[in-house]
Order: structure tokens, then C-alpha cells, then sequence
């Protein structure tokens, strides 16, 4: 069952979407569940809600793995409360964490709780798992842009890459990234010195745009002492089908392992 809900949200202060797919026993073939396991999948740059519906198999997946799965828009905002504009990571770490909890059958455990996403949603997925270690037990990257500060916002000032976002709406200056509450490194240090890290996921493909700043985050963290499983596909770049087949694979093989 896939739920398309449209909702006020106070922390946004407009109307927003969500998409929650929910197995139930006609496609599962078992009773109905409660206290589900949950995962909160995110878009990346230029998708919405509905992309990983229309360009995945996701709602098939869900049903094997019996999940519940949460898919919000959030634009091309970051996941950030941003300088200039909303208070998207608010949103998805508050508002929505507990209007999910409230009206569907989902646990309230952080043993159950994941986050999970692609480029924008990878960085994304990552950025609220470690600024939240509390709430999510895991957490996935795809071909994310997971060290903006090491390489992909910095590259803006040399005209290397041009982005189809305004940069200092969602970040402020890009120059003070680095060390920041937007810094997944420094955030990872944080989570590490609570003694509260999610289970870190990173994939990426080797013709991927990204792949150099993936090779290089995971170095780092891995030195900083992240466990971090890792797997790269060769000649595969910025494509659907690669994460079709990673959101597939680590509901089949790493979701619910255990620390």
C-alpha cells in the first residue's frame, strides 16, 4: 500500500507531501504489523517525493523486506534549515519523525529507525543520521555528495561546476562549511565522542562524477575511525538503475544487521 499525504506542517508553515509505502498482509502474505521497522528514504537534487516510486522498484522491495518506508520532498533544499529559506532538517528530524511515529504503525525504537539516500538525499541521509545519532541505528549513502565542504561547494569559486541551486540560500557561505554543523566529517567526530554512531553505508560507481569525493570522504572518516561498509561499482555512473540495485541489496543484506 502506498499512502500520498499531504499535510500542514507548522515547521514549514505551508502545505507539504509525503509518500509512506506500507506492506500489508495481501502483499506480504502475513498479518498485519505493528511497530514496523521504518526507513526514511530521501530524493536528490531535482527529485521530489515521488521520485524513487517512479524510478525504482521500491514498493516491491519495502514488501519483501517488510518496512515501512517514508519518502518526503524536501526541493532542492539540502536537507538543511537554510540560511536563506526553510527549516527542512527540523522538519525531517522533528516534525516529521514525530507525525510518522503518531500515525502509522511504526516502531519508536532507534534499533528500527533508518535513513537512506541518493546524491543530495546520500549527503542528506548522512547529515541527519549524525547530526541525530539518537534516532537512526543506520544509515545509507548512494553516490552521494557527502564532503561538500572537501570538494564540491569550494569547486564553485574556480568555475569548475556550475549547480542548479543557489549555493548561499541553503548553506550561507560555502568558505565556512568546513567544521560546521553542515560538515558530516565534523559531525561523524561529534556522533563518535558521544559514543552514538549509526552504522554507516557508501556506494558509488567508478565513472560516477562523485566517485573521487566518495573515495576521499571514505578515507578519511575510515581514518578518523568510521566502520564504514563500502562498495563500488565499476563503470557505473550517476544512474537509477545502480540505485535500484543498492536500495534492493541492502534491504536484502545490510539494513538489519546488528551493530
Amino acid at each position: 500500500m502506498v499512502l500520498h499525504c499531504n499535510f500542514h506542517s507548522p515547521v514549514l508553515r505551508r502545505y507539504t507531501h509525503i509518500n509512506v509505502i506500507l506492506p500489508t498482509p495481501t502483499e506480504t502474505g502475513k498479518k498485519v504489523q505493528q511497530d514496523m521497522k521504518v526507513l526514511y528514504l530521501l530524493h536528490g537534487l531535482n527529485g521530489d517525493e515521488n521520485s524513487w516510486l517512479h524510478f525504482s522498484n521500491i514498493e516491491r522491495y519495502a514488501y519483501e523486506a517488510g518496512i515501512a518506508v517514508v519518502i518526503p520532498g524536501v526541493g532542492n533544499s539540502w536537507y538543511q534549515n537554510m540560511a536563506h529559506g526553510e527549516d527542512f532538517f527540523t522538519y525531517v528530524t522533528e516534525e516529521l519523525y514525530d507525525f510518522v511515529q503518531a500515525l502509522f504503525p511504526v516502531s519508536k525504537k532507534r534499533e528500527d529507525t533508518f535513513i537512506a539516500g541518493l546524491s543530495m538525499g546520500g549527503y542528506g541521509a548522512w547529515y541527519l543520521a549524525l547530526s541525530c545519532p539518537e534516532k537512526y541505528a543506520a544509515t545509507a549513502s548512494f553516490s552521494g555528495a557527502v564532503d561538500i565542504a572537501f570538494r564540491y561547494l569550494p569547486a564553485l569559486e574556480t568555475k569548475d561546476i556550475e549547480l542548479p541551486f543557489y549555493v548561499d540560500n541553503c548553506f550561507g557561505d560555502p568558505r565556512k562549511i568546513a567544521g560546521s554543523h553542515r560538515d558530516v566529517i565534523a559531525l561523524f567526530e561529534k556522533a563518535k565522542a558521544k559514543g552514538v554512531v549509526p552504522r554507516m553505508y557508501q556506494s558509488c560507481g567508478t565513472a560516477d562524477f562523485l566517485y573521487a569525493m566518495n573515495v576521499a570522504a571514505n578515507k578519511k572518516l575510515t581514518e578518523m575511525g568510521a566502520q564504514i561498509t563500502w562498495r563500488e561499482a565499476p563503470g557505473v555512473d550517476h544512474a537509477w538503475d545502480f540505485w535500484d540495485s543498492e536500495i534492493r541489496w541492502i534491504l536484502k543484506n545490510w539494513l538489519f544487521e546488528e551493530k
